[in-house]
């Protein structure tokens, strides 16, 4: 991967997100109607606090409870974030020797944008018939 591109080149700048006030409803409603699979958990001045994905709502099968449930009661708060600055190459390794399908980008601590598996594919896509066209 050309290590000269960076996260921010790249990154969903409109991410859709969530609060940890929101329903669990809520969340899986725009889940489902995006058609995404992981929300980043943001508070009031868009620092990342949490991300909520498809495989943490399926703990909710599992859950006798049936209460009134918030987003901040299932999301996942140890993440793996990248900088807006950062290479690419390094958030496509992340991607590969992890689980999760998605990174934050973040100045600082707020959320700037995204870098899902999908994003990265119209990059590589680029890169690789530019390869063939050189050969």
């Amino acid at each position: 991967m050309n290590r000269n591109l960076k996260a921010r080149e790249i990154m969903n700048p409109n991410p859709v997100t969530v609060s940890p006030n929101n329903s669990l409803v809520e969340a899986i409603k725009l889940l489902i109607d995006r058609r995404i699979s992981g929300l980043p958990v943001i508070d009031e001045e868009r620092r990342l606090v949490g991300m909520v994905s498809e495989k943490d709502v399926l703990r909710l099968l599992y859950d006798d409870s049936r209460g009134h449930w918030l987003v901040g009661d299932l999301m996942v708060t140890e993440l793996r974030s990248f900088q807006a600055d950062d290479d690419l190459a390094d958030v496509c390794d992340c991607l590969m020797a992890n689980h999760f399908r998605r990174v934050p980008i973040l100045e600082g601590e707020r959320l700037v944008g995204l870098i899902s598996r999908a994003d990265l594919m119209p990059t590589i896509l680029e890169l690789a018939s530019e390869q063939v066209r050189e050969d």
